[in-house]
This record gives structure tokens, C-alpha cells and sequence, in this order.
């Protein structure tokens, strides 16, 4: 057998997952009801100003994105969607929260919010002082 690169299809993925949740049913382990939990905050004119998403999965919570338009920064509205989203989450029996990210003001923001580092990647991308972290927090 030869290990080569390549670019893998949609439907052989798939294969790979099924194969992977027939391993969890094996170790009694019940599939995910993975879903995704989506907020938005729009300006007064109706343009996007803040949005925040995560995937719950058993009692865990990924937050996968969070952003405020650079305009909207430094008002306490990531802030505020961030404790809304946290509150979805509680909403879907989630009992823990813990997202990716990187650079020192955001490692304070989550900090701020009462979020713990559990690992920090030093000097990340090749950037001395650029750090990416790992943050958790209990529900």
C-alpha cells in the first residue's frame, strides 16, 4: 500500500462517518443529535452587526464563530450575544461551552467572560507573541 494526498469526495466521507458511528454504537455509545445554534444582531439599518453560532453535541457546546462588525467592537455586544448564546446552549442541556482563539485581546475577552484556558499554542502561525488558545466553561 502506497500513502499518498488527495482531495476525498462527499460520498466517501461519508462511508468514513457511518463507519465511525457504527464503532460508537459498538461501545454502547448513542449517536449526537448534532445541531447548530445561530444568532445574528442586525444595526438599526439592517446590516449585520454581531453574529455567533455554535454546535451542540451530547452535553458539550463548540462555539464555532463570534463576530462584531468593527464598528459595533468595544460596546458590549459580543458580550451580550455570547451570554445569549450560552443560554441556547443551557436551553439544549449543554452543561459545558469551549471554543478556539487566537491573539491576546480575544484570550481577555473570553477570560473576562469567564472562560479558562485549558491550552495555549505559543507564538502560532509563525508569529512571535501570537497565541492560540483553547477556552472552557462550565454551563
Amino acid at each position: 500500500m502506497e500513502i499518498t494526498e488527495i482531495k476525498i469526495t462527499r460520498p466517501q466521507l461519508e462511508i468514513i462517518y457511518e463507519d465511525f458511528k457504527a464503532i460508537d454504537r459498538s461501545l454502547g455509545i448513542i449517536p449526537a443529535d448534532s445541531r447548530r445554534i445561530e444568532l445574528a444582531v442586525k444595526s438599526i439599518s439592517g446590516e449585520l452587526a454581531a453574529y455567533a453560532s455554535g454546535l451542540v453535541e451530547y452535553e458539550l457546546f463548540y462555539i464555532s464563530d463570534l463576530w462584531v462588525r468593527a464598528d459595533s467592537r468595544r460596546k458590549g455586544l459580543g458580550s451580550k450575544i455570547l451570554a445569549a448564546l450560552e443560554q441556547r446552549a443551557r436551553e439544549a442541556a449543554c452543561k459545558e461551552a469551549y471554543l478556539w482563539t487566537a491573539g491576546n485581546d480575544n484570550a481577555g475577552f473570553y477570560r473576562t467572560g469567564g472562560y479558562s484556558e485549558f491550552v495555549c499554542f505559543e507564538d502560532a502561525f509563525g508569529l512571535k507573541g501570537h497565541h492560540k488558545y483553547g477556552f472552557r466553561k462550565a454551563l
